[in-house]
């Protein structure tokens, strides 16, 4: 056994092997990771993730001396050197860090492999002393077996080097992008992911070889691929931030809190992971405040004894700003969609406040969602007041989605507001029942309810404008004909309902918040609100 001293206290295992087959196929085998469960006994399912050129992110179920476990290691491959560095994001419980190389080198008789592990070994760990032991022996059984696999021409049989062997960032498509089908199952999603500052390289990473046959189900592989992209970029902001390039830092950090968010989206099965996953978005989010070109400050609201996390966001200079409060949906993120909306309002002149109240954000899944919200926005409201970078007397308030509805139910009920934005919020949810089941799936979480009969029945009696007072100041209603959740309908409802002045923004050919036209309308609300706080252009 080799073993070497490195720093931070790191302890190193180092293995070799001469396999007698050309230094080219060692590489493609190590890289070929999809293949590796029939190289390897000790590796039980493995999974890749691409998160940039020579870089993937691969999650395998392993079972060898240190047990049977689940680990993730990020990897960034060097062609030219023939290298592979690595760092282990998961790892089992006898180990507390681990990062290494693997580097292939021509050799007389074919090609050495030499592996290394720097580790640092749990100090509660009963097996630590023995942990270099154990790596090396186990490290010796993978080796050995790529050994004989290879050297027994097994690489070779699915048809010849240029059809068997895989490029290190594995199979393509024909079209070298996403499948039909998945394409067709997630297209809904696209724009939503482009308003939180992902693109479509971001996209088809994640999607390509997703195994998602539709909207409905496997929303797992969905959460392991977006969560792998966000590590990705995490680990670019950190490096981009330390070396001074902030605007490349503010990009990846916006991203990566944009992954881990649509990482839990629509992810009910495993509800330990996704709210995991909504607390990083808020940590990552914190992260990078401090290199934001807006002006963030961190608040916690207090409603009825519970705390609820926000931030108040104004432009960088001497207020007050005139400002919008910005009322989430149930699955929206404020530190991700509302952000997005954020920026926007804060380029042409408005601070805003946003927050996530009971059942929103980090408390989705915690604390149930309640029926008179108007009273959280009026806490919230009477704890902003006096603040001296906000203007109390030019607030307005705008919501997406469900959000909609809530920004219309609180601007009735909270004085001080002087106009109201609704972005595909209704009147009234009366079409619970008709409402796709994945939503219905969504507003369960919310509410926790335990099913669609009392789901339906809070919906009917409690989540809609009839008891409340119409609403007197400025209201502008944006709504998709197309829309299957808040139908068109309960749009045209709620403009009956208000006793102001009404606008409505309508797209015949588009769905639920028409996302298609988000470069169209963002604009014009925002453009909308500055008239009505009287926003003055610096």
């Amino acid at each position: 056994m080799s073993t070497r001293t490195t720093p931070e206290k790191m302890n190193s295992v180092v293995n070799d092997v001469v396999i007698g087959v050309p230094a080219d196929r060692v590489w493609h085998a190590c890289t070929d990771i999809e293949r590796w469960p029939s190289i390897f006994p000790t590796t039980l399912d493995v999974h890749r993730t691409e998160v940039g050129a020579h870089e993937v992110i691969m999650d395998m179920r392993v079972a060898n001396e240190l047990g049977e476990n689940v680990v993730r290691s990020h990897r960034r491959y060097r062609p030219e050197e023939r290298r592979i560095d690595f760092r282990m994001v998961t790892l089992p419980p006898s180990i507390a860090a681990m990062q290494g190389t693997w580097t292939v080198e021509p050799a007389e008789d074919g090609a050495r492999l030499v592996v290394v592990h720097d580790f640092v070994p749990r100090a509660d760990d009963p097996a630590a002393p023995d942990l270099p032991r154990t790596l090396f022996r186990t490290t010796e059984n993978v080796l050995s077996a790529l050994k004989a696999w290879l050297e027994e021409g097994r690489d070779l049989a699915a048809g010849g080097d240029a059809d068997g062997l895989r490029d290190a960032w594995g199979p393509r498509t024909a079209a070298n992008g996403i499948s039909a089908e998945t394409f067709e199952n997630c297209e809904l999603f696209f724009s939503r992911l482009g308003l939180a500052g992902l693109d479509w390289g971001d996209i088809t990473m994640v999607l390509k070889d997703l195994r998602k046959k539709s909207t409905h189900e496997d929303w797992a592989d969905w959460h392991r691929r977006w969560s792998a992209l966000g590590v990705h970029y995490e680990e670019r902001a950190a490096e981009s931030f330390a070396a001074g390039h902030l605007e490349t830092g503010r990009i990846a950090n916006r991203k990566a809190a944009a992954c881990h968010h649509y990482a839990e989206f629509f992810f009910f099965d495993d509800p330990e992971a996704k709210l995991a996953s909504r607390d990083r978005v808020t940590e990552v989010f914190r992260r990078g405040i401090p290199h934001l070109q807006e002006v963030v400050v961190p608040l916690t609201f207090s409603h009825d004894g519970e705390d609820l996390p926000g931030y108040v966001m104004t432009p960088p200079g001497e207020g007050p700003w005139p400002f919008v409060v910005l009322v989430n949906g149930l699955d929206s993120a404020k530190e991700v969609e509302l952000y997005a909306f954020a920026r926007e309002f804060i380029a042409r002149g408005m601070g805003v406040v946003v927050f996530d109240g009971p059942g929103q954000g980090v408390h989705i899944g915690r604390k149930p969602m309640v029926t008179d919200f108007e009273r959280v926005v009026g806490s919230v409201m009477e704890q902003v007041v006096g603040r001296p970078e906000l203007d109390e007397r030019r607030a307005g308030i705008f919501g997406v989605s469900y959000g909609g509805y809530l920004a219309a139910r609180a601007a009735a009920a909270v004085p001080g507001f002087r106009a109201c934005v609704n972005l595909s919020g209704g009147f009234d949810l009366d079409n619970y029942a008709d409402i796709n089941v994945m939503v219905r799936k969504d507003f369960r979480f919310v509410f926790h309810m335990e099913d669609d009969a009392a789901m339906e029945k809070l919906a009917r009696t409690a989540i809609n404008l009839r008891d409340v007072p119409p609403l007197k100041i400025p209201l502008l209603a944006i709504h998709g004909e197309l829309d299957t959740i808040i139908p068109m309908e309960s749009c045209e409802r709620m403009l009956e309902w208000a006793a102001g002045e009404t606008e409505l923004i309508r797209y015949p050919g588009e769905r639920h918040v028409a996302t298609n036209y988000f470069g169209d309308f963002i604009p014009r609300f925002c453009d909308w609100m500055a008239e009505r706080l009287d926003v003055v252009v610096r």
